[in-house]
């Protein structure tokens, strides 16, 4: 399958980027928490709080969420923590983001799902909501079931800090033939926020 679906058939993608601001609306200013879920209302919460409910999400959007759990990250990850958990996307919000027609969703975060405490170690289960026997059911249904490609471990600290939250972004995958994935370094162009 990999021959017919590799990385190397994704064209560059030059959109619209929204940037929505968990760590404050959700984490009150302080990273979310490992296993904490951003919801299909969390999103539309944000957008209503940024000024952006009016635009919205429009088809070919790419939607960046910043959690602060990149704000910890690490290298080398000597405590063996930071890749151990996170915050993520609920799946209401998967499915939201689908109905939205988004092309691209990027998280502060190694997993894009939300992962607990132990979660990794079978000592905690998903998030509720999440479809039984697919513990990272946001990763498989943004790729396998709506085609939304998905970014983890996105450095999205300053565009929050300079609150650019909505920006032109450039993202270019590498060219690896038959490929499941490629590093990518997004760039958004976007007027800071006052």
């Amino acid at each position: 399958p990999l021959q017919k679906l590799g990385i190397e058939k994704v064209p560059p993608i030059v959109t619209t980027a929204i940037l929505l601001d968990a760590k404050t609306h959700l984490g009150k200013g302080k990273p979310m928490e490992p296993g904490a879920v951003v919801t299909a209302a969390d999103i539309e919460a944000m957008l209503k709080a940024q000024g952006l409910d009016t635009r919205g999400l429009m088809p070919g959007d790419v939607l960046y969420i910043y959690t602060g759990w990149g704000d910890g990250w690490i290298d080398p990850d000597t405590a063996k923590s930071y890749y151990t958990k996170g915050p993520g996307l609920g799946y209401d919000a998967a499915k939201y983001i689908e109905g939205k027609q988004v092309v691209l969703v990027a998280l502060d975060n190694p997993f894009t799902d939300p992962v607990a405490e132990g979660m990794l170690m079978g000592k905690a289960g998903p998030a509720p909501g999440t479809p039984p026997a697919l513990p990272f059911a946001i990763h498989h249904h943004n790729l396998a079931v709506a085609g939304i490609h998905n970014i983890q471990n996105a450095n999205l600290g300053e565009l929050a800090k300079d609150r650019v939250w909505l920006s032109c972004t450039i993202i270019l995958p590498l060219r690896s033939k038959g490929g499941s994935g490629s590093p990518v370094r997004p760039v958004s162009i976007g007027v800071p926020g006052q």
